[in-house]
């Protein structure tokens, strides 16, 4: 099922992303080009649960939607940092200036696979205490830190108070492994979302 690539050509790399034109061979024998791939480094999403069962959250502006996002901390991996969870604790305390007593991988997901290869780190994070200062960016300016009891985000969801795609799976996920949330159905049933 895989293709096969005949060619390849980098457009566009600096520290951000790598934009290349690939031409590919289908198993049957089609050829797809140009098709393009965007690289960009790994990322990092963390869900961080206070002491008082509240989530650590940011709001920033995001250019490529130009409006302001509610999210969750995270960010890019540094180039040459091989562990995920040390990233996505230094984006924790960059961020929001909070720290967590306890941090677990809850799983590794493509970004998008149909034409990028990163994944993202999904982490979380849980006795999450304020410890220090933060420690933004330039592309993070006005950002802000906002703590919100988990039960009011997830009855929130639907209305969108997290409207990237993302961030809402990777909470979903992480507040299964916390035990505030139960995935699972029987295999014919609907989905069964409960929330304890």
């Amino acid at each position: 099922m895989k293709w096969r690539t005949l060619s390849s050509r980098t457009l566009l790399k600096d520290r951000w992303i790598d934009v290349r034109a690939d031409e590919c061979l289908t198993p049957t024998g089609h050829r797809v080009s140009p098709y393009y791939v965007l690289s960009y480094p790994d990322w990092v999403q963390t869900v961080a649960i206070t002491p008082c069962d509240q989530l650590v959250l940011v709001r920033q502006y995001r250019h490529g939607a130009a409006d302001t996002f509610l999210e969750l901390p995270g960010g890019t991996m540094d180039e040459g940092d091989l562990d995920p969870g040390r990233s996505a604790a230094r984006e924790l305390e960059e961020e929001t200036g909070y720290r967590a007593k306890e941090l677990r991988l809850v799983s590794s997901l493509f970004a998008n696979p149909a034409t990028q290869p990163n994944r993202v780190h999904v982490y979380l994070a849980t006795g999450a205490e304020l410890t220090g200062s933060r420690k933004l960016d330039a592309s993070e300016e006005g950002m802000s830190v906002h703590l919100m009891p988990v039960r009011e985000i997830l009855d929130r969801l639907h209305d969108g108070i997290l409207k990237h795609s993302q961030h809402v799976s990777a909470l979903l996920l992480a507040l299964s492994v916390s035990g505030h949330l139960a995935l699972g159905s029987p295999r014919s049933a609907p989905l069964n979302l409960s929330i304890r």
